[in-house]
């Protein structure tokens, strides 16, 4: 999510302090409108950037406030994709792993084509990747 982030803005991928702001613009810009609710910002209990980017990232477990599923798994939990469900005890977001999968696949796409027809464009986008000059 951070690589598409970095992919809409002018800094250099490799610039420090931008993950938050890059998950968070990748989501808001590229994702269905109904994960926007999820991207509001730290300290809320559902947050994607903090249960799904964070969590993954440093401890390669979901925050407890996610619960990952297969689509399978569905029935099982009576859930659907971006659902706030009490879950052994706890009000957890249900993210289904396929769709998740399925929505970061055009959110690529979409930038692969803002790339194509020129809306991203620039020192960014050409030859090495660590910055102009």
């Amino acid at each position: 999510m951070e690589f598409l982030g970095a992919c809409l803005d002018s800094e250099a991928f490799s610039n420090k302090g931008l993950r938050a702001p890059r998950f968070r613009r990748a989501i808001h810009d590229l994702f269905p409108t109904s994960y926007h609710q999820f991207n509001q910002g730290s300290g809320r209990p559902f947050d994607l950037y903090e249960n799904l980017r964070c969590g993954l990232f440093h401890f390669i477990l979901p925050g407890s406030r996610l619960e990952l599923i297969r689509r399978f798994e569905k029935s099982k939990f009576n859930a659907n994709h971006l659902e706030v469900k009490e879950i052994r005890g706890m009000n957890r977001l249900v993210l289904v792993l396929e769709d998740l999968f399925d929505d970061y696949e055009k959110a690529c796409q979409e930038i692969i084509a803002r790339i194509r027809d020129g809306r991203l464009s620039g020192w960014k986008f050409a030859g090495d990747l660590t910055g102009p000059g």
